[in-house]
């Protein structure tokens, strides 16, 4: 902490010891068996004890009322012994400044510097270094957040635990992340030229495209996109089996105890003929079989099916 004050202003210095629960993780008050706190300043030097007296507001909150004398930085610092001789130490910087010249820390910030926060992004299934050596121009935060928007997509397509950090996963399903995030990346620094090569010379004109004429794969995609398009063909293909398809036998001829035929080759009840002649494949103008084998077999009668 720093705060910066005049010569001769009484200032209140405030401290509050606090801990981690080890189980819960949430923050919660400690009080200390003793606490001592000592003042130095800009010269490393004791000031005395006797001009900040120590004063307890709970068993985990103190204060000092200390008054600066001179200009400079000092260190405030509070000690707080526990009981099983653990201790917790709070250390605060104080800068005073005099009417005529005001104290600088002698460490300052060159140039102004932006830092960037982001939050909690788990899953993240790759290393954004990994991607950030192809797109240099890009920031880490960026490369982070499209690694962990594809690493997403992943959990929920394989029902991935929160605990899984994405060392137990197959090269294809790393490729197709890393792919993907390098495809959305092409699009603000690829700088174009990856597409299409042309050349034109008087009325003579060739052109080379790299889209592929037929569906993409490995083995002609040649731009991110299209290996992460043809990466999640793969990936997609990897989920679904055989379990969705059922065999079937081959139909076999079913014999009635009632007396009825049927057709041996789809199971269905035939109806004899009555009073007419039906000229069928294999038989004369008579109705007569013309033939006596049928697959290996007597031909059977043939007479009015289920379905005529």
């Amino acid at each position: 902490m720093s705060n910066s004050v005049l010569v001769n202003d009484k200032v209140q210095i405030k401290v509050k010891f606090v801990d981690n629960n080890p189980v819960t993780g949430e923050q919660i008050n400690v009080s200390p068996a003793t606490v001592t706190v000592t003042v130095k300043d800009y010269l490393n030097a004791l000031v005395n004890p006797a001009a900040y007296p120590l004063t307890e507001v709970s068993g985990y909150e103190y204060y000092i009322e200390f008054t600066p004398t001179t200009a400079g930085k000092y260190t405030v610092e509070f000690v707080g012994l526990l009981e099983d001789s653990s201790t917790i130490i709070v250390k605060q910087v104080l800068y005073v400044n005099d009417t005529d010249s005001k104290y600088k820390p002698s460490v300052t910030l060159k140039a102004d510097e932006i830092i960037s926060f982001a939050a909690d992004i788990s899953p993240l299934y790759l290393d954004p270094e990994e991607v950030l050596y192809f797109f240099p121009d890009a920031s880490l935060l960026e490369v982070g957040e499209l690694i962990h928007h594809y690493s997403i997509e992943i959990k929920q397509m394989f029902k991935l635990q929160d605990l899984d950090d994405g060392s137990t996963l197959n090269f294809t399903l790393s490729e197709y992340i890393k792919a993907s995030a390098c495809c959305e990346l092409s699009r603000s620094y690829g700088y174009g030229g990856d597409d299409e090569l042309s050349l034109k010379l008087a009325d003579l004109s060739i052109t080379n495209r790299t889209n592929p004429r037929q569906s993409v794969n490995r083995g002609n995609a040649v731009t991110w996109c299209q290996i992460a398009a043809a990466l999640r063909k793969e990936v997609a293909a990897s989920r679904t089996g055989m379990r969705a398809v059922i065999p079937k036998g081959l139909p076999s001829e079913k014999v009635s105890a009632s007396g009825l035929n049927f057709d041996p080759l789809t199971g269905t009840v035939i109806y004899p003929l009555t009073g007419a002649v039906v000229y069928l494949p294999g038989r004369d103008q008579y109705g007569s079989v013309m033939n006596d084998t049928f697959q290996g077999g007597p031909i059977p009668t043939r007479g009015l099916k289920q379905y005529d």
